[in-house]
């Protein structure tokens, strides 16, 4: 399986388990997140399965505008500190995927023999990571809550 091929794959799986969270989450502003994170990571395999005709680096210099939207709304969702641990537990997971697809593209880029490639594995990389962040910031900011109990 080529480098493509993986990336396609992960950005994929990333989808698919974002919908689901957006589906499945007990709160609207939790819904709200995950479905935006879904369209980052559709916007990722877009710009992979693309990635030779076109390359917009500053696409990626958006500064998750759109999450510094919904995390106040989280934080006032009275709702927050009665979720369970085990939906808590399946957002460290979605950690866990985002930390690998990290992983997966920094090997990818480190690979990489051509600019065009770099800049684009470059700038997913960053997303990703940020990604992470935001998942990181929530299971944090939700035990907190849960700990304050």
């Amino acid at each position: 399986m080529d480098v493509l091929e993986c990336a396609v794959k992960h950005e994929k799986e990333a989808i698919q388990l974002y919908r689901y969270l957006a589906t499945e989450a007990s709160l609207a502003s939790l819904k709200r997140l995950f479905s935006s994170l879904m369209k980052d990571e559709q916007k990722h395999l877009d710009r992979i399965s693309n990635f030779r005709d076109t390359l917009d680096v500053d696409e990626y210099r958006h500064g998750g505008s759109e999450f510094s939207r919904i995390f106040p709304q989280i934080v006032m969702d009275r709702g927050i500190e009665g979720l369970c641990k085990d939906e808590v537990s399946f957002y460290r997971e979605v950690m866990e995927h985002e930390k690998k697809g990290i992983s997966q593209y920094e090997t990818f880029l480190s690979g990489a023999t051509d600019d065009m490639s770099r800049q684009l594995l470059t700038g997913i990389i960053s997303q990703e990571r940020q990604h992470y962040d935001i998942v990181k910031g929530l299971c944090v900011f939700i035990s907190e809550q849960q700990s304050a109990r």
